[in-house]
């Protein structure tokens, strides 16, 4: 049933079903996630579920679709790249405010909807619905880090890279790197949010300014 036709019992009740599963696929993955584990942490019935999704698959494809259009296209919207490039001697400009604002803001995303790119990443192999709204996640990080490289190039930076292979690279680290740490990652390091941002946005920001 679409969201603008539910009671706001209905829209609790869906709410709830949906924030089961983005923590149980963060926790155990799509296919080890049951649709019992979810209505059971859910605290609804099977019965209720029906109402509101076809099946796992189909509560999946409207997470992502609201992850996609509801968060991550906006937040998209609000950037604004660096006017000045660093400065020498490393003094502080809005250059670093960029990195460290975007970083932060993508970290907090991704960290509260990371089961959902879990789940995604892995029916991304087998199914090709999957595999386009994949694409479209990676597709929010290439656009910014592509656009960041060229804004670099008209300071002078960076004119060796080509901006679209700079914004694979550097978009696909972050994926795996958040991918890893905020989901059960089970390596022997741990990494706290602030440390986690500083390293990417300093890993970002040297790769284009070298500084």
């Amino acid at each position: 049933m679409p969201a603008e036709l539910l009671t706001a019992k209905g829209r609790q009740t869906r709410q709830a079903i949906e924030q089961a599963a983005r923590e149980l696929f963060a926790e155990r993955g799509f296919h080890g996630t049951t649709l019992a584990d979810i209505t059971s942490a859910a605290g609804r019935s099977p019965a209720v579920f029906y109402r509101y999704f076809a099946d796992k698959e189909d509560l999946l494809a409207g997470l992502a679709e609201s992850f996609l259009h509801e968060v991550l296209t906006p937040s998209g919207l609000k950037l604004h790249l660096p006017d000045s490039p660093p400065q020498a001697g490393g003094a502080p400009t809005d250059n670093d405010d960029f990195f460290t604002a975007v970083v932060s803001g993508y970290w907090d995303m991704f960290k509260l909807n990371i089961g959902t790119m879990i789940a995604v990443a892995q029916l991304a192999t087998t199914q090709q619905r999957f595999a386009a709204v994949q694409k479209e996640f990676r597709r929010f990080g290439m656009d910014i880090v592509a656009a960041s490289v060229r804004r670099a190039q008209e300071q002078g930076y960076g004119t060796e890279l080509n901006p679209q292979h700079t914004a694979a690279a550097i978009a696909l680290l972050f994926e795996n790197f958040t991918t890893v740490f905020v989901g059960t990652h089970g390596l022997d390091v741990e990494i706290s949010d602030e440390d986690a941002i500083k390293t990417l946005s300093t890993i970002w920001k040297k790769t284009l300014y070298g500084s």
